[in-house]
């Protein structure tokens, strides 16, 4: 079977300012659903794991857009796509988590002294187990008649939205410029709300959920971005591009060892498990002292993006 290459979720609609906001959340919706849908067959076959990314990916920007630019829509129809589009992601969550396991298991065995790192043999099979049964559920998922319904219910949604009736959808006639520049101070200002809060003794949940609400910011930026003053937006994203990549290792090493902790049971069985998993409770430690480590410089990171200028920036920029 021939697969194309990876179909990007890092979509390029034209939009224009003075555009009428249902209009321009149809356009970006379309082109992620094309993201979507183009990138199935590729993430079932599994040769390449980016077709999945990309198809994740497009699913999150889908679901920030629905979540933060809910008063173009009809209201009586977003509980079933927001249930539908979360499931999505869920269907697909654990088989690229596992993909990620499996591709980082070499640089994973690095932090562990040379001599130990051949202990965590028995590792790498019970990892690819657990991968192609994932890949399996996700497989059924993506084939299924429920799939194929999501993405014909929400073509025809997108179809028919701008000539909807507008007394349900408040933001409707607004520009996308008005409407994004408001999403996007908005998003702003609860992602520094949550960031104040944090601290070496923060729950990982908290970290976590800073980490949804710094990329939703991110996707309103980049989707709409073209309609948005230039200067605020590359020193948004800018600032944002540090933390983030701080949030992604702490979320990284937080699924790094409950997967590890997971798998000891299994591992033990295997001939040279013992050795295996007293060498995964090493690394346990290890990844551990990482996440203390990236708790540490957090405060650097978020100040970028809570600083005075950068706060005055945006409140000139993107007036409430």
């Amino acid at each position: 079977m021939s697969v194309d290459g990876p179909l990007s979720a890092r979509i390029d609609v034209q939009l224009a300012p003075d555009q009428r906001a249902d209009a321009a959340a149809v356009a970006v919706c379309r082109a992620l659903a094309a993201a979507i849908e183009g990138n199935v067959e590729g993430a079932v076959a599994g040769g390449d794991p980016e077709h999945l990314h990309q198809l994740r990916v497009a699913v999150r920007r889908s679901r920030t857009v629905v979540r933060q630019l809910e008063g173009v829509f009809e209201p009586h129809s977003l509980p079933g796509f927001r249930s539908e589009l979360r499931w999505l992601q869920q269907a697909t969550g654990e088989a690229r988590d596992l993909d990620v396991y499996v591709t980082e298991l070499d640089s994973l065995a690095r932090l562990l002294a040379p001599e130990r790192r051949a202990d965590l043999a028995p590792l790498r099979p019970a990892l690819e187990r657990r991968r192609l049964r994932a890949r399996e559920r996700m497989a059924g998922a993506l084939g299924s008649p429920r799939m194929r319904e999501l993405l014909a219910d929400w073509d025809r949604m997108l179809e028919s939205l701008v000539s909807a009736p507008l007394a349900d959808r408040p933001d409707a006639r607004l520009t996308i410029a008005e409407l994004a520049g408001r999403r996007v101070r908005h998003a702003y200002e609860r992602t520094l709300k949550l960031g104040r809060r944090l601290g070496p003794r923060s729950r990982a949940a908290e970290y976590h959920e800073l980490r949804k609400r710094a990329k939703e910011l991110r996707y309103l930026l980049e989707l709409f971005g073209p309609v948005l003053p230039h200067q605020v937006v590359a020193s948004l994203l800018d600032s944002l591009r540090g933390m983030q990549d701080l949030l992604g290792s702490h979320q990284d090493r937080e699924v790094q060892i409950a997967m590890l902790l997971s798998l000891a049971d299994e591992v033990a069985s295997l001939p040279g498990g013992g050795a295996a998993v007293l060498s995964m409770g090493v690394l346990c430690e290890r990844l551990t002292g990482e996440k203390d480590e990236l708790r540490a410089q957090f405060a650097r990171r978020f100040h970028a993006l809570a600083s005075g200028s950068q706060r005055r920036l945006v409140a000139t920029a993107l007036p409430g």
